[in-house]
């Protein structure tokens, strides 16, 4: 009787809605989409404002129209562009040009896939292809990818990171663990080079993670520490935690000096990105949270190095994100003078740096399973099947609306405007709020045509900085670009003229933008007289 209930439920179970998460062929299929999502996103969707920023830097790394950080905050200044650090490694670099970028970021994300599925597989007893498939799904890295941003470049640094400390030297002599160290301050100083970061620090890291072997050949009595991942993981985020806001409370750190200078403000992001972050960029986008309450039971049990070094990994990193995310909110709300706390819906995109977790997290995963056979896992969901096939069929249409939607900018439109109708040697006036208003200024850049050649020159200013007295009284003002030589003016949707404007100056076009971009009107105005033909986009 027993053994014909068994079988009658194993029926049950196959017939059940969920039981698509138990077949090998929609695996295959999950992985071959994801990788079809996001080769279709990285050559259709616009670039990240960040990556056409990096296209507009010259041989040196200074930007041509001035800093994304200008001294005055209401105004661009093409003189004011402090060059790169010698050091800087950036993945968009104007050498390759538009098509460069979009092939060198499709071709990072699909080794990073393949790295992924190859790490999981090496802690699972799997061949990795589960992994692989959410990986490439993940909403995420098809943002990243589809913008060309830096973040699965990350997160290959991060895994060979884990996977050279937790399994190829774990448990194993001083040499070899000297070995990791070394790669691991390299790969963390990789990591500095694509962050604009002095790669030197990455050695102080090279150094933690030697101080962690050293501790755990060295200090048997101390395996209370570098052998339980629980004890391991909360020490490492209170040490990291607590040695930043220190740094940002004593004004250092750069963007964690905000610390200092707005403390509330700050506490009240960190809550708010400990949400974006840890909720919805981690549990929920990374499809764990089906899994995590039970490994979590497992984690105060377990006692070895690899488990440890994988959760320590992840809450240092972990900690460091959601701690820079609110500083980097804080610091930008500032100075933009932007609208306080909307501003971090506009940023809430900065919760994707939590993605070099990912697979850390899935291997941590993986190897709790190992341990603990009776645990629900991506090979084996067991009672977790439904919840886990909720989980993707949520995440799916996300990472579609991410790949297939993309990037769009309303500006392209306008760039296009002004790439057919500007003469040689002509200079525009982009006007547009604080918030990310010179990093939309570099989206013109990469929309008109040998701009460099025809010498063309953008210049941004906020809607309240003063600047119809610069263009129409000639006023000079200190750290602000000269505006004598511009002849059209792009206005963003919500400006306008403030004091109504000149016979000299003509409304040359009215667009609108989508739902969204925001939605509105926005405006290109030319001193050029009405009769001349403007080539519409």
């Amino acid at each position: 009787m027993e053994l014909t209930d068994g079988a009658d439920s194993a029926d049950e179970s196959a017939k059940a809605w969920w039981s698509f998460v138990d077949s090998k062929q929609f695996w295959k299929w999950l992985l071959i989409g994801g990788i079809l999502l996001n080769v279709f996103t990285a050559f259709s969707s616009e670039l990240g404002v960040d990556t056409h920023a990096h296209l507009a830097e010259d041989d040196e790394g200074s930007l041509v129209w001035g800093h994304t950080r200008p001294i005055d905050h209401s105004a661009s200044d093409p003189t004011y562009a402090p060059a790169g650090g010698e050091w800087d490694l950036s993945l968009a670099p104007s050498s390759l040009g538009e098509i460069g970028v979009r092939g060198l970021a499709i071709a990072l994300t699909l080794l990073l896939i393949g790295l992924g599925g190859v790490a999981y597989g090496m802690f699972s007893e799997g061949n990795g292809r589960r992994a692989a498939a959410l990986i490439a799904i993940y909403p995420t890295f098809v943002f990243s990818t589809g913008r060309a941003y830096a973040e699965p470049t990350i997160a290959m640094f991060v895994v060979l990171i884990v996977l050279i400390n937790a399994k190829l030297v774990a448990e194993k002599g001083i040499e070899y663990r000297l070995a990791g160290s070394i790669a691991s301050a390299i790969c963390m100083m990789g990591i500095m080079m694509l962050k604009g970061i002095n790669p030197m620090y990455g050695i102080f890291f090279g150094l933690a993670v030697l101080a962690y072997h050293l501790i755990d050949i060295y200090r048997p009595s101390l395996h209370s520490l570098t052998r339980n991942p629980l004890r391991g993981g909360l020490l490492t985020s209170a040490v990291v935690g607590i040695s930043m806001l220190i740094i940002g409370a004593t004004g250092g750190g750069g963007t964690l000096s905000v610390i200092s200078i707005d403390a509330p403000r700050f506490f009240f992001a960190l809550i708010v990105s400990i949400f974006d972050i840890v909720l919805v960029y981690s549990i929920f986008g990374m499809m764990i949270w089906p899994f995590i309450c039970s490994a979590w039971k497992k984690i105060s049990e377990t006692k070895d190095m690899p488990t440890t070094f994988l959760a320590i990994t992840i809450a240092g990193f972990t900690t460091a994100i959601t701690i820079y995310v609110a500083a980097l909110w804080t610091y930008e709300s500032i100075i933009w003078n932007a609208d306080w706390p909307w501003v971090m819906w506009t940023m809430g995109n900065n919760g994707r740096y939590i993605s070099l977790t990912m697979i850390p997290i899935l291997m941590l995963l993986a190897h709790l399973k190992h341990q603990y056979p009776d645990l629900p896992s991506l090979e084996n969901p067991g009672k977790k099947s439904a919840a886990f096939a909720v989980g993707i069929l949520l995440i799916i249409p996300i990472s579609l609306l991410a790949g297939i939607h993309g990037q769009t900018y309303w500006t392209d439109d306008a760039a296009e405007v002004l790439d057919n109708n500007m003469e040689e040697g002509e200079d525009f006036l982009f006007i547009h709020d604080g918030t990310l208003g010179m990093h939309y200024l570099y989206t013109f850049h990469t929309g008109i045509d040998d701009v460099g050649q025809r010498n063309i020159t953008g210049h941004w200013r906020a809607p309240d900085s003063g600047w119809q007295d610069e263009l129409v009284n000639g006023v000079k003002m200190e750290n602000r670009g000269n505006l004598s030589n511009v002849q059209w003016i792009v206005f963003a949707p919500g400006t306008y003229w403030t004091d109504g404007y000149l016979e000299d100056w003509n409304m040359s076009l009215l667009g609108q933008a989508d739902f969204m971009n925001g939605g509105g009107n926005w405006e290109i105005w030319s001193t050029h007289v009405r009769e001349q033909e403007i080539v519409p986009f």
